[in-house]
């Protein structure tokens, strides 16, 4: 995996060479980064699902303040963790080693809260109906916080629930990559 843009263009990173565990694609990454624009400079990034943690380490690379990384896998988090190191960025990331609905009790108990969060699942699970748009997830949303989500392009495009604005969905080959706005309603 490389880094496209930013600061660290062309630095490769170590991945997990885990069974399920996919980089996003250079042009995927590419293109939603147009997409994003200025949005990532400054802000607080959530990785859910973090793999290789592809995005989180392209939005340091583009001005993102902090990127909080979370995965279950222990594996994947030692990854993310000597990659962290390697690029001296340990003191703008947080590695969270758990399931996603125990780390957002965590991050909600916290108060912690992120302008930008990227939700990437395995392709063949069912996470993105399970977490997207939940309390838990609200919980940790700032006014007009971006909610990314990408998934396997079969899959059914989702509608913008109340608070949401859909600002952007679109196809790259088997990627589907759907943008949301969340509208502060609490």
């Amino acid at each position: 995996m490389r880094i496209i843009a930013g600061r660290f263009k062309g630095l490769r990173l170590v991945s997990p060479r885990i069974k399920g565990v996919r980089p996003t694609l250079d042009r995927v990454r590419e293109a939603l980064f147009s997409t994003l624009g200025p949005a990532v400079e400054g802000s607080r990034i959530l990785d859910l699902f973090a793999g290789t943690g592809a995005f989180g380490f392209e939005a340091l690379s583009r001005g993102a303040q902090y990127v909080t990384f979370v995965d279950k896998d222990r594996r994947v988090a030692e990854t993310l963790k000597a990659n962290t190191e390697s690029l001296g960025l340990g003191h703008q990331i947080r590695i969270i080693n758990a399931d996603v609905p125990t780390a957002l009790k965590r991050l909600v108990q916290q108060a912690e809260r992120f302008h930008v969060v990227f939700l990437d699942p395995p392709y063949e699970s069912e996470w993105v109906e399970k977490i997207v748009f939940q309390s838990a997830l609200i919980d940790v949303l700032e006014p007009r916080c971006l909610l990314i989500v990408e998934r396997d392009s079969k899959a059914t495009p989702l509608e913008a629930p109340s608070g949401f604005d859909k600002r952007f969905s679109r196809k790259y080959g088997g990627t589907l990559i759907e943008i949301f706005e969340f509208r502060d309603s609490r």
